[in-house]
């Protein structure tokens, strides 16, 4: 009998294992990567100081994520930095923070998705960059931010002129 009794334990223990296998649902702030457009508009402190400036940004993120940028309506010969945000443009400040891979981490290289580029004499630019580092469902908006010199000259007190909420393709 005690062999019955050891068989029919371990035979319960296998299938209240088994029950748990495939159960689970995914947890959605586990969700990592995708593919996300957005068109860039004017934020309100720059919509008199660029009226013309709009973009679009396009981002695949499966393994490594690639960013592609492209502006128009921007100053001429000017170096523009831009990054993935955690908010959405509606907020204050637009596109509320940068994403960061880690939240926990510091809110530099490496652990931010960003990029430069300098546009034309007519105030058109591009970028495209690579990152080892994968999107989550805490990626909301892509911004492009203005040099400091540049914000200041203008006594606008953001340096934020493009923002685009992320859509899932």
């Amino acid at each position: 009998m005690p062999s019955h009794r050891a068989a029919a334990v371990a035979s319960a223990a296998v299938l209240l294992f088994l029950s748990g296998c495939g159960s689970e649902e995914e947890d959605p702030a586990d969700a990592s990567g995708g593919t996300w457009t957005a068109t860039l508009d004017l934020t309100p402190g720059w919509s008199a100081a660029d009226p013309r400036a709009t973009g679009s940004v396009d981002i695949t993120s499966t393994g490594e994520t690639s960013v592609r940028v492209t502006a128009t309506g921007l100053r001429p010969s000017t170096e523009y930095m831009a990054h993935v945000h955690d908010g959405e443009c509606d907020e204050n400040p637009p596109g509320g923070g940068h994403w960061l891979a880690d939240p926990g981490g510091e809110d530099a290289a490496g652990n931010i998705i960003e990029l430069s580029f300098t546009t034309s004499e007519s105030g058109v630019g591009s970028a495209t960059v690579g990152s080892d580092l994968v999107l989550d469902d805490r990626a909301e908006s892509f911004v492009v931010h203005a040099p400091d010199a540049l914000t200041a000259a203008e006594g606008i007190a953001d340096n934020r002129v493009l923002c685009g909420d992320l859509d899932d393709d």
